[in-house]
């Protein structure tokens, strides 16, 4: 299926709204100026497979031959097509604007050809431009400016007679003069040794600016549509801090059913593999974000988790909080498809100009447009999220001691910023541990004591995490007595080890 029906019917497929559809990629009307640009390409006798041999091939420092059954390494014609930006000096230019110009240079001091060689080589051109120059209006054969170069001097040329219209002139060029005059007395003139012909073709120039146009769109929905689901998560998370609040203690709080919810959230890893966030590489694609979501849903289903919810409004949230993440998929997915549109456009351009835009001319707009060069939208929302969201309820895992394997109450955090329960740490002092048991840090453990307690994060415990604190407490007792009648680790209430 060719790309511009898929792009449709994706467009149609996804529910993607219209305000969406109207700024996406154009890509059949991209593809109409590209054939426009071949027409006019065509008229001035350059084929594709012509300017295949006619470009100069930056990368390579060599020029490809214009015959292709010619040996010689280089040509007395080299064609050059160039991206600049316009200097943006007036209020009727837009910075963003992409010049393109093909500039064609006739050689005369090319020692492998002669001159007569090169001159008629020349007049073809002289009659090819001529000819298009002088034609009646009509949008196929439409060259916008024409400007010639003999040796360092500048000429802007135009039609004796033509319909088109002189285009504006910067300061630093030249009046208009006659295509006849001047082709006449300067390109077919041997005396002169390099000419240089600059040619602004009026269907390239609709292409970028169109292109340019529909990416600024992108960017503004982009930015919309970011501003809506950071509005989005706030207020999601407003409701969960209400949900989760512990002033009427655990028999009216949801808070441990939520850190159940958002523990199977994480583990779906939905948009990125666990604890990757910060690395596009890692991003997933739509296709598996919208699988993962529907796991996610179904391992949730499955937990029971909805049906015990405490406050009705629980459920509320939940379902808000499903609807943001499809509002997040929807965008990505919309986003995707114009990432490849705005791809394939530009490799289409190349396949039917030869011209070798594709590389060139993201590299040159990328700071104009975040839609190309911004953060990742995916990247963006979920780091809001977590530290909006997933942040209200820590998960036990991320504060367990790593000896007990328990929550680490009263806990204490070494010099290298390892953190144990109160217990353990005795513990390890008792059996002469002098380093820490992870990092191995020198004297850590010797050198921990009463300062080392981390007060603010003891007081998060016993906030977030009630019964395990409670829990802990009672263990940490239990084997206090053991310990006084003599039962030491042998214990059935034995919960710290040593390993």
């Amino acid at each position: 299926m060719k790309f511009a029906k898929v792009l449709e019917q994706t467009l149609i497929e996804e529910d993607i709204p219209e305000e969406w559809v109207e700024a996406a990629i154009q890509y059949k009307s991209l593809k109409k100026c590209i054939t426009k640009v071949v027409n006019e390409l065509r008229f001035l006798g350059l084929e594709q497979n012509d300017l295949k041999l006619l470009l100069q091939d930056p990368s390579k420092s060599q020029v490809i031959e214009m015959d292709q059954h010619e040996a010689e390494a280089t040509n007395p014609i080299i064609a050059e097509y160039t991206l600049t930006k316009q200097a943006g000096s007036d209020d009727h230019t837009d910075p963003n604007d992409i010049k393109p110009m093909l500039k064609i240079t006739l050689d005369y001091s090319n020692e492998n050809f002669s001159d007569d060689h090169i001159y008629q080589l020349g007049l073809q051109l002289k009659n090819r431009i001529e000819k298009l120059l002088n034609e009646d209006e009509d949008e196929t054969h439409d060259i916008h400016e024409i400007e010639e170069q003999k040796d360092d001097e500048l000429k802007v040329v135009s039609p004796h007679s033509s319909k088109h219209g002189s285009p504006p002139l910067s300061p630093e060029q030249k009046p208009t003069v006659p295509i006849d005059e001047v082709l006449d007395d300067d390109v077919l003139d041997p005396n002169v040794r390099k000419n240089e012909i600059y040619i602004l073709l009026n269907s390239d120039t609709k292409f970028f600016r169109m292109l340019n146009d529909e990416l600024e769109n992108l960017d503004k929905l982009k930015t919309s549509e970011e501003s809506k689901l950071t509005t989005e998560v706030q207020n999601i998370a407003s409701v969960i801090t209400t949900l989760t609040d512990l002033k009427g203690w655990l028999k009216n709080s949801d808070m441990y059913k939520w850190r159940e919810l958002f523990k199977i959230y994480l583990d779906s890893e939905v948009y990125f593999r666990y604890n990757e966030t910060s690395n596009s590489a890692s991003e997933r694609n739509s296709e598996q974000i919208k699988k993962n979501l529907s796991q996610f849903m179904a391992n949730v289903e499955k937990s029971g988790i909805l049906t015990t919810f405490k406050n009705k409004k629980s459920m509320y949230a939940y379902n808000q909080f499903l609807q943001m993440n499809f509002h997040l998929l929807k965008i990505l997915q919309f986003q995707s498809i114009n990432s490849e549109a705005f791809r394939k456009i530009l490799k289409k351009f190349d396949k039917q100009t030869s011209l070798g835009v594709s590389a060139r001319y993201p590299k040159l707009v990328s700071n104009d447009h975040i839609f190309i060069k911004g953060s990742s939208l995916a990247q963006s929302i979920c780091f809001i999220m977590q530290s909006s969201i997933l942040t209200l309820i820590p998960q036990i895992d991320d504060y367990t001691c790593p000896i007990c394997t328990s929550v680490a109450f009263k806990p204490i955090k070494l010099q290298c910023g390892h953190l144990f329960c109160v217990r353990c740490l005795v513990k390890l002092k008792q059996q002469d541990k002098k380093n820490c048991p992870i990092c191995r840090n020198q004297n850590a453990v010797v050198k921990a004591d009463g300062t080392n307690l981390d007060e603010e994060l003891m007081q998060l415990m016993k906030r977030h995490f009630p019964i395990e604190v409670k829990e802990k407490m009672k263990e940490r007792n239990l084997e206090k007595y053991n310990e006084m009648k003599g039962k030491g680790d042998h214990s059935k209430g034995e919960k710290c080890e040593i390993v």
